[in-house]
């Protein structure tokens, strides 16, 4: 624990301002709320404060969040406990060690660099392959933190070879965590902790067959066009890169073969297998929990994983999780829900329409603007809106909405943890993606009125 002389003052003065907030809640009782429910509602505004802000480590604010509920809420533990009661919980901490298991291999670095020497020699190559590897990652490697953070590693080493300067190698960089983000949302599996968060928030238990119906052909779309503006703001530096001045290395590692040695190809037949039985989840039916669990057991007894490798399981975010989920069930259970969400549903209009949908993807939108976190955010907009607009919306339009006003949607670099995780490992900085990020949000909400509703109506929604 830091001492107090070592806190920033500017987290002092949060710390105070929110605390502050969270009393007068609390002895205000909003909205004829009882001393219980007003309680619930303070702590729950505290905690969700401190994580957009930081001004508390998460994973304390989180476990404060998850005490005050277990005990003073009213809530039964079974509502607090939602995400670790769940199938999602095991999925998610399975896959961070598959996803290690195969970062262990060191198979994806050594197939794909030479592709990407011997392909990508203009700018649209360049940009079908960022495109073609996001998509075709997403079945080999669930976890997407670890697909993106092993991704990046790639692109960078090959944009190193092609001796691009900083600034340059940022733009091209930038695409990428670009490009991951959308794609994640195109289908269920693109992104097993926010994508199933979402639908355990919302209570639905949308199929991965739904979800790809509704959302890849769009967003396909989307993404073309939201890289090709990008392009198109940052043509000048893209211009100056000539494909022609790579270094001799290229010509070397296009000559070179890839040779897999008898372990790396045992290695390789395993993970493909995985990833096409894991795909065909809605034909056989075992469920992909079941899948991953035994793919990660084979990994520890074929030696790809031992048990340092369990430290790759993020505990802190599996307690942020936790509280997050918590949020809707224990709001509901204390009557709080009902409250708040009977009076925000008077602004939206009694039957569906455009405005409607509109109405829905700006509350996502500013909510998710203020918070940052896109679980945060989830946790209050899904149970909300499926409260709010019960009967009034399709439930499938009413959450992939939800999905494209918090996760398609980002100005800074806190919007979206993997553009934090990018910005972080400093291959762009915050000024670029902002620039882009205003671009983005107009696209948003063209895209949801040009693109993503035509197609829903064309397929029957």
């Amino acid at each position: 624990m830091k001492k107090l002389q070592e806190i920033p003052r500017k987290n002092i003065i949060q710390f105070c301002v929110s605390l502050l907030i969270a009393i007068i809640v609390f002895v205000v009782r909003p909205l004829g709320m009882t001393f219980q429910q007003s309680g619930v509602l303070a702590v729950t505004l505290l905690v969700i404060i401190w994580w957009a802000l930081g001004t508390v480590p998460r994973t304390y604010a989180s476990l404060l969040l998850l005490a005050f509920y277990l005990f003073f809420s009213g809530a039964p533990a079974k509502t607090v406990f939602t995400f670790p009661l769940s199938s999602n919980f095991l999925l998610i901490i399975f896959s961070f060690l598959f996803s290690q298991g195969i970062s262990n291999s060191k198979l994806a670095d050594k197939l794909l660099t030479p592709v990407l020497m011997k392909f990508c020699n203009s700018t649209f190559k360049l940009l079908l392959m960022i495109i073609f590897l996001n998509f075709i990652m997403v079945f080999v490697i669930p976890q997407p933190f670890s697909r993106i953070i092993i991704l990046s590693a790639i692109f960078k080493t090959f944009f190193d070879k092609l001796e691009l300067n900083p600034e340059q190698s940022s733009i091209w960089m930038l695409a990428l965590y670009i490009c991951s983000v959308i794609v994640n949302m195109s289908m269920l599996r693109g992104d097993i902790i926010l994508n199933s968060s979402l639908l355990s928030m919302a209570g639905s238990t949308i199929s991965e067959g739904t979800w790809l119906t509704y959302m890849l052909p769009p967003t396909v779309i989307y993404l073309i066009i939201a890289l090709v503006l990008y392009c198109i703001q940052n043509k000048k530096v893209i211009k100056s890169i000539s494909f022609r001045k790579a270094g001799t290395s290229i010509t070397e590692t296009q000559n070179e073969k890839t040779v897999l040695s008898s372990k790396e190809k045992i290695y390789l037949a395993f993970i493909l297998f995985v990833v096409v039985v894991w795909a065909l989840e809605s034909i056989h039916g075992i469920s992909g929990v079941i899948i991953v669990i035994a793919a990660t057991a084979i990994m520890f007894l074929a030696g790809l994983l031992r048990l340092p490798d369990l430290k790759s399981v993020n505990v802190g975010l599996i307690i942020f999780l936790t509280g997050a989920f918590a949020i809707g069930g224990t709001l509901r259970a204390s009557g709080a829900a009902d409250i708040i969400f009977s009076a925000f549903a008077r602004i939206f209009p009694g039957e569906y329409s455009l405005y409607y949908v509109l109405l829905i993807l700006i509350c996502a939108v500013i909510l998710h603007m203020f918070l940052g976190s896109n679980v945060t955010t989830m946790s209050i907009v899904a149970p909300g809106m499926m409260s709010i607009c019960a009967g009034t919306v399709s439930e499938e339009i009413l959450i992939f909405t939800i999905l494209i006003g918090i996760c398609g949607h980002f100005l800074l670099p806190f919007h979206h943890v993997i553009l934090l995780l990018g910005e972080g490992s400093g291959h762009y900085n915050t000024k670029l993606l902002m620039r882009f990020g205003i671009l983005l949000t107009l696209l948003l909400f063209a895209a949801m009125f040009v693109l993503y509703l035509p197609w829903w109506s064309l397929i029957g929604a």
